[in-house]
Parts: C-alpha cells; structure tokens; sequence
C-alpha cells in the first residue's frame, strides 16, 4: 500500500516527533487503522511493508473509523463557520449545509486479505471539505416582491435575491406599475444587522449610441450567451450550430459552420486545427466590433450601457444586415412608430427566434435573457 499524502504530511511534520502531540496520536491512530496489527519497522525506522494490508474485517473497521472521524472534523468545521458568519448568513438568509461542501478526498489503496485466502485491491475512501473563504460585506441589498392582490408576478422570482454590490441591482421599478423594493441593509463586523433603509436605486447613465460601447460585464455576460465545442484538450473546434455537434474535419463545412463564441466560419477562414481559448475571446472581441458599429449607426435614440449591451448581443445573434433592417430598430428610434406585424417592441424582439426556418428553444431563451437585460438591466 502506498502510504497515502494526509499520513505522509503527518509523519513528516515537526511534531510528530512529541508522542504527546495532536499530531502524533492522530498519525498513529491511521496507521493502527491502516495497518492494523501489522506495522513493522526496519532498523532505520522505516515501516516495513506486509503481503497484505489488512483483512476484510479489518478493511470494513478502517472504512468506519474514517468515516467516524471525518464526522467529527464536520462538526468541527461547521461550529467554526458558524460562529464566525452566523449573524451574517441569518441576516441574508442564507442556510449554511456542512453537507453542501463535502468532497471526495484521496483514495487509499490497500491489499486485502479476503476470506478464501486470496489478497484483493481495494480502496479505502476518504473525504475532505471545500468550505469558501466567506466575507461579511458592511451593506447588502435585499429584493423584495409584493405578495397577495398586488404580487409582481413578473419579478417574484427576485424575491429575497441579496446583492452584495450596487452593480449587480436591477433597474427598479423595472416595468410600469412594478411593486417591488429595494431594502439597503448596513451590517456590523459581525454580519448583524444595524440598519436598514429603503434603497433609491441608481440613475441610469443615457448616452447616444454612437457613444458607447460594449461594456466588459456585457462581454462576460455575452460570452455565457454562445454555444462552444471543445476537444479533449480544452480548443475549441467547429461545430453545426444547428446542431450543435462538432464537423467532421474531412467534409464540406454546413451552412452553420460556427467556431468560439459564436463566430460564423467565412470562406477562407481555416479552423481544421481548432482554436484556443484567447483566441476564441479575441475572435469575440472581433466580432462584438462589427455588432457594435451596427448599432451605432442605426440607433438614434439615447439608451442606458444594459440596452446598449443587450442590442448589441440581438446584433451579434441575427447578423448586422438583419439588424439594420429590423422593426427593433424601428421601434426602439421612433417612439409613435407601429407596425401591424408585431404590437409592440418587445414581441418584435422576441420574433427572432428561429434558425435555419425552424423555431429554437435556445433562442427563444437567449430573447428572453435580452429582454431583461434591455427592459430591466438584469445581467
């Protein structure tokens, strides 16, 4: 059995040399469980290793034994949380689960001697804890929806959503005749609640679009938008964005032929090796250009950074050519403008949602996701 890393660093540590140690009592503890009955050592202190590790007993024995003490390094770890964030995670309503946060650990192979004679391999698991460093913010924000006759049907999914910056906050009201609430809350050093007050929200910013530019949080925002492909070593390769399925190198390219976030492959352009992830983002960035200039020419009404962001995301996904002649752009610079296909910007907005002729759920999400980005300042 190789020795595994959790003893070897007990072993090997300084205070292992002071049998009255923590760390001593608990470095012999394993090897009783891991070589039990067995441990033997050569002249130099070295352990000497037997034909088997233990028997089957033995190995059900150890299992329990680590399991045991594992349980007992959970109710350690949660106690620390606890006492550490308990205010704070009651404050934001936050149910803190040690459960939420087990990981499987190193496994431990040994040799087992099995009850008909013969020695068997197995493994002995082991789990560790990946808790988050978690940090007491001296003011959060809390949304909060109306409920009964008056409920917001549109934003109740917000309810209870707590923000720890201003940034991330939607616009609020976010639509005509939205009931829902800001609460701005101060903290203590603790992550008590000291204060609280009705937060007024932010101005939105307007600028002409020809102005603007993608912000980098539209650019994160959008890059979790696009569908990719990618090979065992993490490159991205060409895939059928209909299908969403990689292209066999060896035939012609689809009508879809789509690389990175979402880059159309045009004639000329060679991908038959795939790409990287820079240059999957620089090829973004390349593209994001093209879909920026297209609203900045044919938008003439002043927007917030999330329409702008969003409009750019529309431009990017239905091409600049279908985009300069939609009644999005219509609508969006003419505020008395009407059209007796679509009632209204947002069903327009949201009738781009077919490939290849045929309607797509993905885009019909993807419309949606830039609805609220545009309507409400959702990212």
């Amino acid at each position: 059995m190789i020795t595994p890393k959790f003893l070897q660093e007990l072993i090997s540590s300084p205070e292992y040399g002071d049998k009255n140690s923590e760390t001593y009592k608990r470095a012999t503890k394993y090897m009783n469980i891991l070589y039990p009955g067995a441990v033997t050592f050569d002249a130099t202190g070295r352990m000497m290793r037997p034909e088997y590790d233990m028997t089957l007993q033995q190995f059900y024995d150890a299992q329990h034994e680590i399991e045991t003490e594992f349980e007992s390094d959970k109710s350690e770890a949660e106690a620390e949380v606890l006492d550490a964030y308990g205010d704070y995670f009651e404050t934001i309503g936050f149910n803190f689960n040690i459960e939420e946060y087990v990981v499987p650990g190193e496994p431990i192979e040994v040799k087992v001697l099995m009850p008909g004679g013969h020695v068997s391999k197995r493994s002995l698991e082991t789990y560790d804890l990946n808790i988050p460093e978690f940090e007491i913010k001296p003011k959060i924000w809390i949304w909060h929806s109306e409920h009964g006759e008056n409920s917001c049907d549109e934003c109740s999914e917000n309810d209870g959503t707590v923000y720890e910056t201003k940034e991330g906050i939607p616009t609020c009201p976010v639509h005509p005749n939205c009931r829902c609430w800001v609460e701005e809350i101060e903290l203590d050093e603790n992550g008590k609640k000291i204060g609280t007050k009705v937060y007024k929200g932010q101005k939105q910013e307007t600028k002409k679009a020809s102005d603007m530019q993608m912000s980098d949080k539209g650019i994160e925002w959008l890059k979790g938008k696009e569908d990719r492909v990618l090979d065992k070593l993490g490159n991205h390769v060409i895939y059928d964005d209909a299908t969403k399925k990689p292209v066999n190198p060896n035939e012609p390219l689809p009508k879809g032929a789509t690389i990175g976030y979402g880059h159309l492959v045009k004639p000329g352009e060679d991908f038959t090796n795939g790409i990287t992830e820079q240059q999957a983002i620089a090829l973004l960035r390349s593209d994001i250009a093209t879909a920026e200039r297209a609203v900045q020419d044919n938008i003439t009404a002043q927007m917030s950074q999330p329409q702008y962001d969003a409009l750019v995301s529309l431009a990017y996904n239905i091409g600049t050519s279908g985009f300069k002649n939609s009644t999005v752009v219509k609508y969006i610079n003419n505020p008395d403008f009407h059209s007796s296909v679509y009632s209204d910007l947002e069903s327009a907005w949201k009738a781009w949602n077919r490939t290849q002729g045929k309607v797509s759920n993905g885009l019909i999400n993807r419309r949606q996701h830039e609805w609220n980005l545009y309507k409400r300042g959702i990212y």
